[in-house]
């Protein structure tokens, strides 16, 4: 019997376990934590509060969390065991029995992604969302070997933590939507970053037309990959496969769909509605793209809860759940998309990633005054103090709390954070939540 190591027993490095089971595996489970459960003690082998210089047994095969960087300690030293080490990602698309579509960027993954399985759908294909939203696709490839449903396509929302430990994934088409700071303590540099973002693309023929990217990506795209050229998409006036002209969302100066009756707000938006379509095309072609069956998808999407979600408005001021926001380019899109002449209070704090909070500063002339909370509040003083007006406080529900009392009609209070949300809570939708929770709060007093 063969023998897998699993190293991380969170969400998808349980579902792992579950799967490698099901492949008749021998699995044993590493965590750096405590595992208390006593089904993974009664299913499986385990390795429980693992330490830095703890030598591994060799494996047949080590599967990599997520949450778990492949250059970490514990990474390294299953290495020098000489056991080969794979991701939660790769190992569950192996035995997946449907096509791959993958979804990568530093904002926009989850748009995307839910947009091009509903256009999918939409024309009659039996398609889902997976990776870093649904059900990890352990789960799912283990479902769809036992036959509880079956797939023509996966949808893959697909993480920079994901593809860093990428060997031989191969979707069958890709998009690559935006690249900005972001989880700049995991990969040490915006370059290496970026790197790791293009791996998505290393293992598929990029000679059809399969490969999507941005259209101000093209430099990177061919610094990894200089003999091919991709399928590009802009909302800008750049030349691109997919773009706008006169309101219309184009396919080589084609129309699709005009852009003013879709309810995505905002120039970034414009961006994932060109790469879902653009993924459309890559599996249903020319006369799909152009079809009712579009129109009508478009036209009744709604976006996730969380991102740019108008959810109150009283007495001349709105209220915008932009809680999904966990780095600084995605302000700049919310700000530009709500923003007006001084007219934004924004919270801003968080989890800091190293990321750089300057370019928040380009938006400056839309913002009232910024609340800033939480773990990373007094490195976004020091960074913005000098380009827009700002406060350190003392709490998340003080933050709030003062925005909704500054503002007037005709401003927005905005949760935009520009930071991941784990200081202070479980998930972003946790905070988002709160926020909300907080807001009708001070709305009925």
């Amino acid at each position: 019997m063969k023998k897998v190591l699993i190293l991380g027993y969170g969400i998808s490095g349980q579902a792992a376990a579950r799967l490698a089971v099901y492949k008749g595996y021998s699995v044993t489970i590493a965590d750096e934590g405590n595992i208390k459960s006593s089904d993974a003690i009664n299913r499986y082998q385990i390795i429980s509060g693992w330490k830095p210089g703890t030598a591994f047994d060799q494996y047949d095969l080590a599967v990599i969390s997520p949450g778990i960087s492949i250059h970490s300690p514990m990474a390294d030293a299953v290495r020098k065991s000489g056991t080969p080490v794979i991701g939660e990602l790769e190992f569950a698309a192996d035995s997946l029995p449907c096509k791959i579509i993958a979804i990568t960027g530093t904002n926009g993954k989850t748009t995307t992604t839910e947009l091009t399985t509903a256009l999918l759908q939409g024309a009659g294909y039996r398609a889902e969302s997976a990776g870093n939203i649904g059900i990890p696709l352990s789960d799912l490839a283990l479902e769809l070997h036992n036959k509880t449903r079956s797939l023509d396509l996966l949808v893959v929302e697909t993480s920079s933590f994901q593809l860093e430990s990428m060997e031989h994934y191969k979707p069958y088409s890709a998009a690559f939507l935006n690249l900005a700071s972001d989880h700049i303590n995991r990969h040490g540099s915006l370059k290496k970053y970026a790197d790791a973002k293009f791996r998505l693309f290393q293992n598929m023929n990029r000679s059809r037309e399969n490969c999507i990217i941005n259209r101000n990506l093209t430099n990177e795209w061919n610094r990894h990959y200089p003999d091919t050229t991709p399928v590009t998409f802009t909302s800008g006036k750049e030349n691109a496969d997919f773009h706008v002209c006169n309101n219309m969302l184009c396919f080589r100066n084609s129309p699709i769909f005009n852009r003013e009756k879709i309810s995505l707000p905002g120039e970034h938006n414009t961006e994932n509605i060109l790469a879902a379509l653009a993924l459309f095309h890559t599996i249903a072609g020319d006369t799909a793209l152009f079809s009712e069956e579009v129109k009508k998808t478009l036209s009744g999407f709604s976006p996730d809860r969380h991102r740019l979600e108008c959810f109150a408005e009283k007495n001349g001021i709105r209220y915008i759940d932009d809680s999904k926001a966990t780095n600084p380019h995605s302000v700049n899109a919310a700000l530009r998309t709500f923003g007006k002449e001084r007219n934004i209070l924004l919270l801003l704090g968080g989890s800091d990633k190293d990321m750089d909070f300057s370019c928040i500063a380009e938006d400056s002339k839309t913002v009232k005054q910024a609340f800033l909370y939480g773990q990373s509040a007094q490195k976004i003083f020091n960074t913005l103090q000098a380009s827009l007006p700002c406060t350190v406080m003392d709490s998340f529900e003080s933050a709030v709390e003062n925005a909704c009392r500054g503002a007037e009609s005709g401003d927005t209070v905005m949760l935009s954070p520009a930071c991941a949300s784990f200081d202070l809570f479980k998930s972003y939708k946790a905070r988002g939540e709160r926020f909300q929770e907080l807001v009708f709060q001070y709305l009925k007093k």
